[in-house]
């Protein structure tokens, strides 16, 4: 089952409770107490695309909601929010912002291979909201299986992202397998 965009979704993960699945899932990798604070999380959205960015816009405002009364590791969260356009673009955006995660918001299906490199040359965590992108090299994402949230894990591209996932969130995910023509 693929994990439909927030909008449409409603009941079935609301914003809220996604964003704080999220930002728990992100204190499952050690890397994150290394970094200086405050953790940057990047929520990219397709420019141009009314409902990947109204996406865009419920996420983050979610993930700042929930990162008002979460630290990881002891470090503040920062929302920033980076409209795609192309994996050049997002490579610039991400250094300069010095981002250890990336959400990639649904209406990124066809770039997702391209923003695996990206996330990968910058050993920054990427993180989706359907399982097409966690299968075409993205890490992280969540589904549902029946009344649960489900987390899936892509373990070779977490691994390639320079990820050190603690063996808890292991054991709590549905590891994926690797999608043919993967970076």
């Amino acid at each position: 089952m693929l994990v439909a965009p927030l909008t449409t979704l409603g009941a079935e993960i609301p914003a809220k409770f996604r964003a704080s699945m999220l930002v728990r899932v992100l204190a499952y990798d050690r890397r994150m107490g290394q970094q200086p604070p405050p953790l940057t999380l990047a929520v990219t959205h397709r420019e141009g695309n009314a409902d990947s960015e109204a996406l865009g816009q419920e996420l983050s405002i979610a993930l700042e909601s929930v990162s008002r009364t979460f630290s990881i590791a002891g470090r503040p969260l920062r929302v920033v929010r980076i409209g795609f356009h192309d994996p050049q673009q997002l490579q610039a955006e991400l250094s300069q912002m010095h981002a250890v995660a990336l959400y990639v918001c649904e209406g990124l299906e066809d770039e997702s291979r391209n923003i695996a490199e990206v996330t990968r040359r910058l050993s920054v965590l990427s993180i989706a909201g359907s399982e097409v992108q966690i299968t075409q090299g993205l890490s992280i994402g969540l589904d549902r299986k029946g009344d649960s949230p489900v987390i899936l894990v892509h373990l070779a591209a977490a691994r390639a992202e320079g990820a050190d996932l603690d063996a808890g969130l292991l054991s709590l995910s549905r590891l994926i397998e690797p999608g043919r023509g993967e970076p």
